[in-house]
């Protein structure tokens, strides 16, 4: 049997179980099927935004079937807030990526500043296709027309950790999704 919190404290601050494990689980299995469909044919690189994403794409790449590639690079908007900055920082580009068909991986998509960056950055590369995959999406929050071709789970305007999301560097560890216990 699979257990955890069911509350946690992060740094200051309470949070209470937004999603479960197994959740989790099964929008994982959509996304790749998806992938998996989608890419049957062709040579992918899947372009890991750290540190978030790394939960998520461990699990999601365990169930990719097509021939790929993985390359990690860093995108932050956060810092120690539990808003997002607005500012994206994107450093580790890889020049291995050029030309070829590109899944970013984000754990979450908020305001959508962030993809927007990433999907700029990554198109100097000049790649056959790009594409977004996502964990989770807040599309109360959107502040730009940007889209996520895989989307795991739509989730309210809330601060979340666990799962590689983090509140100022703490929290990334926990297997579930939390939400900010506001009360």
């Amino acid at each position: 049997m699979n257990t955890y919190p069911k509350e946690v404290v992060v740094r200051d601050k309470k949070f209470k179980v937004l999603i479960e494990p197994e959740a989790i689980d099964r929008a994982i299995d959509r996304i790749a099927a998806a992938i998996n469909k989608d890419y049957a044919d062709k040579n992918l690189v899947f372009v890991v935004t750290l540190k978030g994403a790394m939960f998520f794409a461990t699990d999601l790449l365990k169930k990719i079937r097509v021939e790929c590639e993985i390359e990690t690079i860093r995108a932050k908007s956060y810092g120690s807030q539990v808003v997002s900055s607005g500012k994206v920082v994107v450093s580790n580009l890889p020049e291995s990526i050029r030309g070829k068909d590109i899944i970013i991986l984000e754990d979450i998509v908020d305001t959508g500043l962030t993809v927007v960056q990433l999907k700029s950055e990554l198109a100097h590369y000049e790649p056959q296709s790009l594409k977004v995959a996502t964990l989770l999406l807040k599309p109360d929050m959107l502040q730009s027309d940007v889209s996520a071709d895989y989307v795991g789970i739509e989730i309210p305007p809330e601060f979340v950790v666990g799962y590689g999301l983090d509140y100022a560097e703490s929290g990334r560890n926990y297997p579930a999704i939390y939400s900010l216990d506001e009360k």
